[in-house]
């Protein structure tokens, strides 16, 4: 992670925005960076904190974007791009998740910042044709409170950031799951 974070800093960071919404379209829709884009997005709202609705929208937008692309390729390819990501015991495994909970199964790879599998979620998602809508959503929603709550916390509490989460990791773990559950409940009554 620490190269990584160099990296970014030394290439990326320059560009400001486009730089932004460039890595997080490359992360989430050909080459995993993880938690490059929370990197980032964090590092550009802490040294330009009046941009903050702008780098979270495209970091948003950016990640939202990868993932149709991914998506969109997935459905082309079929089994074979699943085939590739994972082993069968997997695959039987996510393919019941999206037979229970269809577009849900996506939410918590895609909101959460930890290192989950989110490329074989997208990719499975594409395989099994979840309905584009319901993915869209799944997606948007997942990104705006991961991306848009980075960002607000990177702003309110700048390089104090991470100390203010891992003091908080109780409460982090209640939103999340409020969260969830209102996404649960949102798509129950889409369908």
């Amino acid at each position: 992670m620490k190269r990584l974070s160099q990296w970014l800093a030394q290439y990326i960071l320059p560009y400001g925005a486009p730089g932004l919404f460039l890595v997080s379209l490359i992360d989430s829709g050909l080459i995993p960076m993880p938690q490059g884009v929370d990197l980032l997005l964090f590092a550009q709202v802490v040294r330009d904190p009046h941009r903050v609705l702008l780098y979270a929208t495209l970091a948003t937008v950016g990640s939202l974007l990868g993932c149709v692309f991914l998506y969109y390729v997935s459905r082309k390819a079929g089994e074979v791009a699943l085939d590739r990501h994972a082993s069968p015991r997997r695959i039987g495994r996510v393919r019941k998740q999206f037979e229970k909970y269809e577009a849900f199964t996506l939410v918590l790879p895609a909101m959460i910042p930890l290192p989950l599998p989110m490329k074989l979620f997208v990719v499975a998602a594409g395989v099994f044709k979840v309905r584009f809508g319901l993915f869209i959503l799944a997606i948007l929603f997942a990104r705006v409170v991961r991306y848009f709550g980075i960002a607000f916390l990177a702003h309110h509490y700048g390089p104090y950031t991470w100390t203010y989460l891992r003091q908080n990791i109780w409460l982090i773990g209640v939103v999340v799951a409020f969260l969830l559950g209102f996404f649960y409940w949102l798509e129950s009554r889409l369908e």
